[in-house]
């Protein structure tokens, strides 16, 4: 066994060597453990854990906010691996019932998805599979540094509602990186819950980036009809037809492959613009 401190927690974790039996509650986690050659040694995942694809394959056991218990001692874990914000509470529950935990932070900045990388290889015992993970990570990341410089980005996802990224997210910090102007960056939240048709408007994007929310069967009509009903119709963007649709956890999902998608979104936006 091995004791690891955990910031989040404020005390060591005993957590095995070599852990043998994982689940994991996040899907970026689970996509890292993939990535580290520990496929094998998951035996179960949230519901939301679809990367890489055969990862749907695994026992379901549980969300964000609920966990199927019943199905977490069938499967005898010998490690779970959750994260924090909303999971705070479920993590808690897990550790009451003497499950063996280790929360990884959310990442608020692109440095903070490498070093999510950096600590699940700790944990689990990957130390020199999670450098290379997140060396390679890095280099994409340099790729991307300023390849919509200038750029004026509006992203939005609909979340119950319709949300946008502010200054204490991964996500406006990678546009950021990527050299694109954003509305909110001076904002210091993650989530921008119903942004201000105001400040959208005044501040007029040259392209939208639309993520789709799981499970939705979401048109550009569809989506074009709900910013002109929310006093949104006049913006550039729209009229120019310069809006590009996500598809789901493309940029809301922070594992590894977010490094790769920005990329094809930085190609999207180019092209969107005419400039290749």
């Amino acid at each position: 066994m091995v004791r690891l401190y955990s910031e989040v927690l404020g005390e060591e974790v005993e957590a095995p060597d070599e852990p043998s039996r994982i689940v994991s509650l996040s899907p970026a986690i689970t996509e890292i453990l993939y990535r580290l050659g520990l496929e094998d040694k998951v035996v179960g995942v949230s519901f939301y854990c679809h990367k890489p694809p055969r990862a749907k394959d695994k026992p379901k056991v549980g969300s964000y906010y609920k966990v199927l218990y019943d199905k977490l001692e069938e499967l005898k874990p010998d490690l779970i691996l959750t994260t924090t914000g909303a999971q705070r509470k479920v993590l808690e529950e897990i550790r009451s019932r003497g499950f063996t935990l280790y929360p990884i932070p959310l990442p608020v900045t692109v440095y903070g998805l490498l070093d999510e990388i950096r600590i699940v290889g700790i944990v689990t015992g990957r130390i020199d599979e999670s450098r290379r993970l997140a060396r390679d990570s890095m280099k994409l990341l340099y790729k991307l540094q300023d390849s919509l410089r200038g750029v004026k980005l509006y992203y939005e996802i609909f979340l119950g509602g319709p949300v946008s990224a502010g200054a204490h997210s991964y996500i406006d910090d990678l546009l950021r990186h990527m050299g694109a102007v954003t509305p909110f960056s001076h904002k210091r939240q993650t989530w921008v819950i119903n942004p201000s048709p105001e400040e959208v408007l005044e501040f007029d994007p040259d392209v939208i980036l639309y993520e789709k929310a799981p499970y939705t069967n979401l048109t550009l009509e569809k989506v074009l009809e709900d910013f002109k009903s929310r006093g949104l119709g006049g913006l550039r963007a729209l009229r120019d037809g310069r809006i590009v649709l996500l598809e789901p956890d493309t940029l809301a999902h922070y594992g590894p492959s977010i490094f790769q998608d920005a990329q094809e979104i930085a190609k999207t936006v180019r092209r969107t613009l005419g400039k290749g």
